[in-house]
């Protein structure tokens, strides 16, 4: 690779990491300004929470879908583009907004545009970045992304105490411009697909779908069991629909990719132990102790997500030495030793020792997050990156659905919680087992879906 090519990747793969980041900054930046929220418009905290934390959840994952087919119909640049202005409109809109659902609109606009921006970043990615960095490029983007999350509350509380609530939307204005300024012309994407007519119906089933699965991973009662099943529904219909569009909003074949499917489930199982772990810890090992104690917890989560950042980008660099599958394979099963590990250990540890439990996870995943990315779009054929890098993006978020639900069962008791450890750690091996399907190098040559 000359270096005016290694130049261009570079500038391409910082524009992205930025634009994609701004998704899970403003997924956890959001949550500290939520009190003053609720007092600067007199709207009772539950209300606020569930209109703009979870709304913003719902419509990310609803956007993921449609907007991987739009991208592959516009192009991957010109769709990155319409997702940053998309999501500056949302941010301005809270900026400026008057009252509480303008706000809500705003945070709905921004949920679309990120939707549109993340699997854009990671499909331009596979596209723009040679074969052989690819798992560097995506475990470099894997590390901005976690880090982004990981800080977004101590950005937050720092914009929130000196400049108040708004300045939370406005900070993305020019985190905006810099990504756009830095991504300059499109290159190196495949020609854009014959338009045809898009897939509304697809559309709608699949995000009355998603939001129904949602809402019955919030609810209790028969609430939840009248959303799951409705949701299920649904979701059957899409399957019927999608094999007759065509023009499908997600094409089917992609779950019949044995890389696509092993790098993707790969990335879902994770998230479903990783974030059932970041809110059961604090639950586990907090109890009882003072400010002081529970602070030094909150340490020991960060060493976590610290690892993850730290090691997102070495996982890359690894697998253009040892391959795919064997670091896949070797960086799961430590995952699970360390939560067989984390599960021994009683409520009353000591921080340091349930920083070093939480390390190797994090090490674990950040190791195989940016190799599974890259082995499973590296399956696809390359006019289908749009669409392969949001069924990834959703299976991720789906991933995180489950653990939320199985976060849920394990505050049932103390039983529970040891039932949903051996659940995190039964993901871990399923993880592992997937990566075996991947291949040893990501294909060179692409594989097409059909």
């Amino acid at each position: 690779m000359t270096e005016t090519t290694q130049a261009a990747s570079g500038k391409v793969l910082t524009a992205v990491a930025l634009a994609a980041a701004l998704t899970p900054l403003n997924s956890t930046m959001i949550a500290v300004a939520l009190p003053a929220m609720s007092q600067g418009f007199g709207v009772a905290p539950s209300s606020v929470t569930l209109s703009v934390i979870t709304g913003y959840l719902v419509a990310t994952i609803v956007c993921q879908m449609p907007a991987g087919s739009i991208a592959d119909r516009l192009g991957y640049g010109h769709a990155l583009t319409l997702g940053r202005w998309i999501f500056g409109a949302g941010a301005l809109a809270a900026v400026l907004a008057p009252t509480l659902p303008v706000v809500v609109l705003g945070r709905l606009l921004m949920a679309a545009g990120g939707a549109l921006m993340v699997p854009t970043a990671m499909a331009l990615l596979r596209v723009a970045v040679p074969p052989e960095r690819r798992a560097r490029a995506f475990g470099t983007m894997g590390a901005v992304m976690g880090g982004a999350a990981a800080i977004g509350p101590a950005i937050g509380g720092l914009m929130l105490a000196r400049f108040g609530w708004r300045s939370l939307f406005l900070i993305n204005l020019p985190l905006l411009l810099a990504s756009w300024l830095l991504q300059g012309p499109a290159r190196a994407q495949p020609e854009r697909r014959a338009p045809r007519r898009f897939d509304w119906l697809g559309t709608v089933l699949l995000g009355g779908g998603l939001t129904l699965l949602v809402m019955a991973s919030r609810a209790g009662g028969r609430t939840a069991a009248a959303c799951a099943v409705s949701g299920l529904l649904l979701l059957a219909a899409l399957v019927w629909q999608e094999r007759r569009a065509p023009a499908p909003v997600i094409d089917l074949m992609l779950f019949r990719n044995r890389g696509f499917m092993a790098g993707s489930s790969v990335i879902a199982l994770q998230n479903l132990a990783m974030y059932s772990l970041l809110a059961l810890v604090p639950f586990l090992f907090g109890a009882g102790r003072d400010a002081a104690g529970r602070a030094s917890i909150s340490l020991a989560i960060v060493a976590m997500t610290a690892a993850m950042a730290v090691s997102a980008p070495i996982g890359g660099w690894l697998t253009e030495r040892t391959g795919l599958r064997g670091l896949i394979v070797t960086g799961c099963l430590l995952g699970a030793g360390a939560i067989v590990w984390l599960a021994a250990l009683p409520a009353s540890a000591s921080p340091g020792a349930l920083g070093a439990r939480l390390l190797l996870v994090g090490l674990a995943i950040g190791l195989t997050t940016g190799p599974a990315q890259a082995g499973a779009l590296g399956a696809v054929e390359a006019g289908h990156s749009g669409m392969a890098s949001a069924a990834l993006s959703m299976l991720r978020y789906v991933g995180g659905i489950v653990g939320t639900v199985i976060l849920g069962y394990a505050m049932g008791g103390a039983g529970h919680v040891t039932v949903a450890m051996r659940l995190f750690v039964g993901a871990f091996a399923l993880a592992a087992l997937a990566g075996t399907a991947l291949s040893t190098r990501e294909p060179q040559a692409i594989n097409r879906t059909a």
